[in-house]
């Protein structure tokens, strides 16, 4: 028995030496890569000779269509659907400084919202609306119509709008 317990004790013995070594180790590279990941080559410092720019004023103007070309419109954007009693709104693109109306229906009847005004394109062409949705829309598709009229040239665009309950 005396010999096995000896046995037993040189082997936990070694064992505790070898995991003392590997945590050395372990440690002992650890220090090691951060202290050589923190170390980088110092950059060089080129001055160069100034460059010169010749920058030309951006023009924000967009240049007008002539006043016998046609108007067109395209509807961007239309929040749809949409619950009855929220917002809605519509996007459109048309001609620069057009003058444009709206009209959204549900079951053939106009809808009366102050959102709902007459609009002049700004110089891109964009005109927006927004608009509540009456309480009482009846759940369905309802068209948006949107006549725009530029050097009496009109453009006419219809949307459609769904309503839910």
């Amino acid at each position: 028995m005396k010999i096995h317990t000896h046995k037993l004790q040189r082997t936990i013995k070694r064992t505790l030496i070898a995991m003392g070594i590997m945590l050395f180790l372990a440690i002992a590279g650890g220090v090691a890569y951060v202290y050589f990941s923190g170390k980088e080559e110092p950059k060089k410092v080129v001055k160069e000779a100034p460059v010169e720019i010749n920058e030309t004023p951006f023009d924000d103007e967009p240049t007008l269509p002539a006043a016998n070309a046609p108007n067109s419109a395209s509807v961007q954007f239309l929040a749809s659907p949409v619950v009855a009693g929220e917002n809605s709104s519509i996007n459109i693109h048309t001609g620069p400084n057009s003058a444009c109306t709206i009209v959204v229906e549900y079951n053939k009847v106009a809808a009366k919202d102050s959102g709902l005004a007459p609009k002049t394109a700004d110089i891109h062409g964009i005109v927006s609306w927004t608009w509540t949705v009456d309480s009482a829309a009846p759940a369905g598709k309802w068209p948006v119509k949107v006549t725009c009229v530029r050097n009496n040239k009109a453009a006419y665009v219809e949307g459609t709008l769904e309503v839910t309950k």
